[in-house]
């Protein structure tokens, strides 16, 4: 926890203004308690829901509001971020949902190729931009090859829950179908991020090889934790039978691993 002049002062930079009314810092004291991200998240909610007014460097209540005594506002960073969202027009909360399956960094090319609705993915900067200037997610890197980030792992863990299971395994699918696209000559590099995506599309079949050509990467490469994990986590997969000549193969490997950590 921060102390309050050093929680207002983040305050104040976060919303690029030089004071906040008192009676905003006294919400941000009782309710945020020094909690950095709570405090930023707070004012960013008060801000976006019109309670706080902000021009030319200066932070103003709302007209006719003099306290915010009976505002009701969420207790839990995550109650702030998901009343954030839900305030965005509905394609905004698409992106920041979409992105999310990707994971906190993501780059416009594949949210353009996972994006579910195809006429709208030519406006994607234009609702990045309009993220941005909200302080949920930032351009990491420029074009020709932009890529973004959600400003905090919260941010993308509360998008992510927002949507339905069978919204994200359809995601998860076309993320994991434009890797093997996109870095097919490198795939290599992309072993356990394919698993990871292939398992959360409900394709064990699929997550398995994946986990196995990671494994035997790791194996060969000395890094024995990982290769028993990744083998580990093949044999264990719920939701189909492993042939019998496979299930042999890596178990031998998962017993090679062991023994190369001289976990007998």
């Amino acid at each position: 926890a921060l102390e309050p002049d050093a929680a207002l002062a983040l305050v104040c930079q976060r919303l690029g203004v030089v004071s906040v009314p008192a009676p905003v810092a006294q919400l941000l004291h009782t309710k945020a308690e020094g909690n950095p991200f709570y405090s930023q998240e707070l004012a960013y909610t008060l801000r976006d829901s019109g309670l706080i007014r902000i021009a030319d460097g200066e932070c103003h209540l709302a007209e006719g509001r003099i306290d915010l005594n009976t505002v009701d506002l969420p207790d839990t960073v995550q109650g702030l971020i998901t009343s954030r969202i839900d305030r965005l027009p509905p394609q905004q909360q698409l992106t920041l949902k979409a992105a999310s399956v990707i994971g906190r960094s993501f780059g416009l090319e594949a949210l353009q190729h996972i994006y579910p609705v195809a006429v709208d993915r030519v406006a994607l900067p234009e609702h990045l931009a309009a993220l941005d200037r909200l302080d949920l997610t930032t351009q990491e890197t420029p074009a020709p090859h932009p890529t973004y980030l959600f400003k905090h792992f919260i941010t993308r863990d509360v998008a992510y829950n927002l949507m339905l299971f069978a919204q994200r395994k359809q995601l998860h699918q076309a993320v994991a179908e434009w890797y093997e696209t996109t870095f097919s000559p490198e795939l290599a590099l992309y072993y356990e991020l394919l698993a990871h995506h292939w398992l959360t599309a409900e394709a064990p079949d699929r997550a398995r090889g994946y986990l196995e050509k990671a494994g035997d990467q790791a194996l060969e490469s000395y890094a024995n934790e990982e290769a028993i994990r990744f083998y580990s986590q093949a044999l264990g997969l719920p939701g189909s039978e492993i042939e019998r000549g496979r299930r042999a193969h890596l178990e031998l490997r998962l017993g090679e691993a062991y023994v190369n950590a001289t976990q007998y």
